[in-house]
Parts: structure tokens; C-alpha cells; sequence
């Protein structure tokens, strides 16, 4: 307003000596206003009165009731600093909102907690909840301590922003290296509680002792108080959590080591996780324990049958008598198998007791063949073993038929065709009787394995085949009774 009115004068009044001094006087005004506004700054902390200081050659006194005045400023030619000042009071209100931005990560890093929550009820015993909320924050934090680190204002007020800093950071890496314990603590914990373990692996039981040990004791002092960043950063907890981190490792290798020479013992096991075979060996005492996980060593076993009475006398509960498939068929094995001793051990037995009983099985099934009529025999016997067995016998008639002269091949193959009709006639109508659905399976599966064998057939009568070594039978998977082995062989042209 007044540069205005000084304005008006000039352009109102003739030429007179007093409208110049005016003028003077007023730009002189305008051009100290501004260095005035600088020290006024309320972001002025006392580092910046000193840079002040000493670049106008004394102290600016600011004490109560000071008598500083324009002519003062004026004495100490503040007109001549104007630029310098305006940095620094440009610094200062920089600075401030730095200090405003680092205030706010402080003080929210003051009200942040862990959430620690009881441990499968046990009393005393602590873990570590849902971590993603002090993890979010701490991320924030890292963001907004970076921008306040890049910026060309952070000088003043460094100090204070690498201690928050470096705070952060270890906080950071005792949590990282927390969240790491407990995953490798809970996930041994329920292993190397059990006793037999204990006794398995004394050396890795007592490492993870004291893993325990110190694990439980900053959980505990974590519950007491919560606080994240002063948990976070309480001394020798870092390095503390890094020691366990190490034992937890050397525990684990001691861990798998002892699990492969289980599974090289049976190496079936190599079907199951750590987590289900530490499941059968903390129980090797309970032989039943195998039973959730034998389907993943044996493809066609879901259950063994343990011991119970039988007409001979009473079964120990320990005795295998017999496996069981998923759909509900029983194999009796050939002789009890005890379950007792290492869990390896007695599986591998039940593993060579099946094989025996199957050998044995199949053997009575392909001497039964030719004696009982089929659709009674297909019904007294395994599913697998009935199908096996009466691949044998049609391979035995087909190369009986390849073996004379062409016009007797082709008859023979003829009646043969006739013949594999036949048994499919006897099967359907079986099939179409009062079955349990056990048996209806059973006659299903040896009916899918005739019909592509009278496909078989027919394709041979109608390559006009005339020797077993033509390649329309080589090809065909054939199966064969070696009486030098005792055992059944399968062929597919000169594969074995």
C-alpha cells in the first residue's frame, strides 16, 4: 500500500525534492524487508544463528527484550549477506520438513507391536503371530528414510537420521533372522519332542535344546514388551538368533542324513516327505502308523491287515496278516509277517512276503486254469492275478497255433478267435449275475484285457500270419511262464 500511494505521489505532484526521498527511503525499506523475513524464520534452529553469525562477523542477539532494531541490522550490513541469508533460511525451513517427515516414522515406530500369541496353548510358550502389518510399516519407513537420505537438505540433521537409520536396519535383519528361527523351530519342534528321537539323534537333540532355550526366552521377554523397534534392537539378540539360525541348519543336515539311511534301508520311503516319514519313525513303536502313508510307497495298497484271531490260534497284534487294495480286496500273505524291530526293517519283509504271495498266487491261478471252468476260476482269484494268468495261457495258444503249416495256422488262428468269443460270451453273462461290486471289477477287468485280445487275434487271421517270429505277434506284449526261473516274463519283439 504504500509503494502505491508513493506511486500516486509521483504521478500527482510536480517535480519536488521530497517525492525522491521517499522513494529512496521506501526501497531502501523493501530491500532490508527481506533479510528481516530470513531472520524471522521460525525454522532458524541455533546451528543456523551460527552460520549467521559468523557470516555477519557477531551474533545477532535474539535474548528477551533485546533492543535489535532496523538501524542494527543495518550496522551489521545485512544488506550485503541478503543472498547467504536466504540460503540458510531456505535450509532451515528444508531441514524442518525433514525433521517433520523423520518425526513421523519415529513416532510411529513407538506404537508398533508384535504380535505374539500363545504357542499350541501351552502356557509360557510364545511365537510370533502375523508379522505382514510390522513388515508393511517397516517398509514405508525404508521408503520414506531414503527419500529423506537423497535429499540435499539432510546435512544439517544427518546425525539423527542415520541413528533412526541404523536402527531400522537392525531391526530389519533381527527380524528376518526371528521369523527364520521360528520356521526352523516349529518345524522340528513336534519332531524332537518325541522321545524316540531324542534317543534316535542325541546330538541333534541337544542342539536343538538350546535352539529351544534361547528361542523361548526372547519370546518371553517379547511378550513382556511388545514394543517392535526396542525388541528388534535390544543387544545380542541378533546375534543370538544368527547362532540359532546356524545350529538349526547343522540340525537339519543331521536330520536328512538320518532320513536317507532310512530311505536306502527302504527305499519305498523315498515316496514320502520328511514330514510323514518323521511321522512313522516318531511312532515305530505303533506299526499301525504306517497305514495313512502305504499308499504312497505301494500304488495298489491302502491297508495291512494287523493280527487278530484266526482258526489256527490268536494272532499278536503286531502280525501282518494280509494287504488290502482301495477297493476293498484282500491278499492273506503266504506266512505272518511280525512288525517289530526298525520300521525299515519289517516293511522291507512285508515288501518280499508280497512278492512271494503273489509268485505263489499266480502260480496256482495258471495251474488252475486249464482244470476249473473260467468264470468260476475268474471269481476265486486276485483281479491282477486272474488277468495275468489267462494272458499266459491265450500267448501259449496263439503260438501254438503260429507253429503249423500255413493252412493249419490259419484254422487254428480261427478257432482260436471263435474260442476268445466264446470265453467274452461266459464273462458278459457273469458280469450280468448277482456280483458284489468287488467282483463285478474283477470280471470288468479281465473282460477289457479279452477284448483286445480277440483283437488281436483277428488282426493275426487277417495279416494272414503263419510264425510266431512274424512282426504282427512280436509286437504284442507276450507273456510267459519261464520254468528255468520260476518266474513270469514279458516280451515285446526282442525287449524283455
Amino acid at each position: 500500500r504504500t509503494s502505491w500511494r508513493v506511486r500516486r505521489l509521483e504521478e500527482g505532484l510536480p517535480p519536488n525534492d521530497l517525492v525522491p526521498k521517499l522513494r529512496a527511503s521506501l526501497t531502501q525499506w523493501q530491500e532490508l524487508l527481506e533479510p528481516v523475513v530470513h531472520l524471522r524464520n521460525p525454522q532458524l534452529r541455533e546451528r543456523h544463528w551460527t552460520a549467521v553469525a559468523d557470516m555477519l562477523g557477531r551474533p545477532v542477539d535474539r535474548s528477551p527484550g533485546a533492543n535489535t532494531t532496523i538501524s542494527t541490522l543495518l550496522s551489521m550490513q545485512v544488506l550485503d549477506s541478503k543472498e547467504r541469508l536466504a540460503v540458510i533460511s531456505n535450509e532451515a525451513t528444508q531441514e524442518a520438513a525433514l525433521e517433520a517427515l523423520l518425526g513421523q516414522v519415529a513416532d510411529r515406530w513407538r506404537i508398533v507391536e508384535l504380535f505374539v500369541t500363545t504357542f499350541k496353548d501351552l502356557k509360557g510358550v510364545y511365537i510370533l503371530g502375523d508379522a505382514d502389518n510390522v513388515l508393511q510399516v517397516l517398509e514405508d519407513s525404508k521408503v520414506t528414510m531414503s527419500m529423506i537420505q537423497a535429499s540435499r537438505y539432510v546435512g544439517g540433521i544427518k546425525a539423527e537420521v542415520d541413528r533412526l537409520d541404523k536402527q531400522l536396519k537392525t531391526f530389519s535383519d533381527t527380524l528376518q533372522a526371528w521369523l527364520a528361527v521360528q520356521k526352523g523351530w516349529l518345524s522340528l519342534e513336534s519332531i524332537f519332542a518325541a522321545p524316540d528321537i531324542q534317543r534316535q539323534l542325541p546330538g541333534e537333540a541337544a542342539a536343538f535344546a538350546q535352539v529351544d532355550r534361547t528361542f523361548k526366552d526372547i519370546m518371553r521377554r517379547a511378550h513382556d514388551r511388545p514394543n517392535a523397534l526396542q525388541c528388534g534392537t535390544t543387544p545380542g539378540w541378533y546375534e543370538s538368533l544368527r547362532k540359532c539360525i546356524q545350529t538349526l541348519e547343522e540340525v537339519q543336515k543331521g536330520l536328512e542324513d538320518y532320513l536317507e539311511t532310512k530311505r536306502v534301508a527302504f527305499a519305498r520311503f523315498y515316496f514320502l516327505s520328511n514330514e510323514e516319514l518323521l511321522d512313522i519313525l516318531r511312532q515305530h513303536k505303533i506299526p499301525q502308523a504306517v497305514q495313512p502313508y502305504l499308499a504312497k510307497c505301494f500304488d495298489g495298497i491302502r491297508l495291512l491287515e494287523f493280527g487278530r484271531a484266526t482258526a489256527e490260534g490268536p494272532a499278536q497284534g503286531n502280525d501282518i496278516l494280509a494287504m488290502l487294495s482301495a477297493e476293498g480286496e484282500r491278499v492273506a500273505f503266504g506266512r505272518t509277517v511280525k512288525a517289530r524291530g526298525l520300521v525299515e526293517s519289517w516293511l522291507t519283509s512285508v515288501e518280499a512276503n508280497m512278492r512271494l504271495t503273489l509268485k505263489a498266487l499266480a502260480k496256482k491261478a495258471f495251474k488252475d486254469y486249464s482244470a476249473a471252468r473260467r468264470p468260476g476260476w475268474v471269481l476265486s482269484q486276485p483281479a491282477q492275478v486272474a488277468v495275468l494268468a489267462s494272458n499266459i495261457h491265450w500267448c501259449q495258444a496263439i503260438e501254438r497255433a503260429l507253429t503249423g503249416g500255413s493252412v493249419i495256422v490259419t484254422h487254428e488262428l480261427e478257432q482260436l478267435q471263435t474260442h476268445c468269443v466264446l470265453q467274452l460270451e461266459e464273462l458278459t453273462n457273469l458280469v450280468r449275475g448277482a456280483l458284489n461290486d468287488l467282483q463285478r471289477k474283477s470280471v470288468v477287468a479281465l473282460i477289457t484285457t479279452d477284448v483286445h485280445n480277440r483283437d488281436v487275434v483277428a488282426a493275426l487271421v487277417r495279416q494272414q500270419a503263419t510264425s510266431v517270429n512274424d512282426f504282427a505277434w512280436q509286437m504284442q506284449l507276450r507273456f510267459q511262464y519261464d520254468a528255468d526261473t520260476d518266474g513270469i516274463v514279458v516280451r515285446q519283439v526282442n525287449a524283455r
